[in-house]
């Protein structure tokens, strides 16, 4: 059994299924306030069941906040890659959204290629409330395994 790490569980918006995802990824976003993407601690992800990414709001004082969420101890059992910073390309607009995916250890780059093309990107907007296209994934790390 792996060593149990914190982890946020949020429920994706389109179909309620539980997203599991560890609080030392997200954390080292928002960690130095300098640098941080967004000052709403709001990060995207993918629902493993609907493949819908949507926009998540971890601040409790943020009007788009997302209760509930919860905290909790468990096995980290996929490989989590954090992604491209998103941006929405609205001119002025500066908050950028980071991408957080899941597969499991054994996908290869070519099975994550594959997945990616069936995400629904409709309904994820930046911090700012402003639509985010797709991105172009030709050059993003996230499709590639950890070394």
């Amino acid at each position: 059994m792996d060593e149990l790490i914190l982890h946020y569980e949020l429920h994706c918006r389109a179909c309620g299924a539980p997203i599991l995802l560890p609080a030392g990824v997200i954390s080292r976003f928002f960690a130095v306030p300098g640098t941080q993407p967004n000052y709403s601690h709001a990060i995207a992800s993918v629902c493993l069941q609907c493949k819908s990414v949507d926009t998540y709001f971890l601040e409790k004082n943020h009007p788009r906040h997302n209760p509930p969420f919860l905290v909790k101890l468990a096995d980290p059992i996929r490989d989590t890659m954090d992604g491209p910073l998103l941006g929405c390309g609205e001119e002025g607009c500066t908050a950028l959204l980071p991408l957080i995916a899941q597969w499991i250890p054994e996908t290869s780059a070519e099975e994550r290629k594959a997945d990616v093309e069936t995400w629904c990107w409709e309904h994820l907007l930046c911090p700012a409330g402003h639509s985010i296209a797709k991105p172009d994934w030709a050059s993003s790390s996230i499709l590639h395994k950890p070394s």
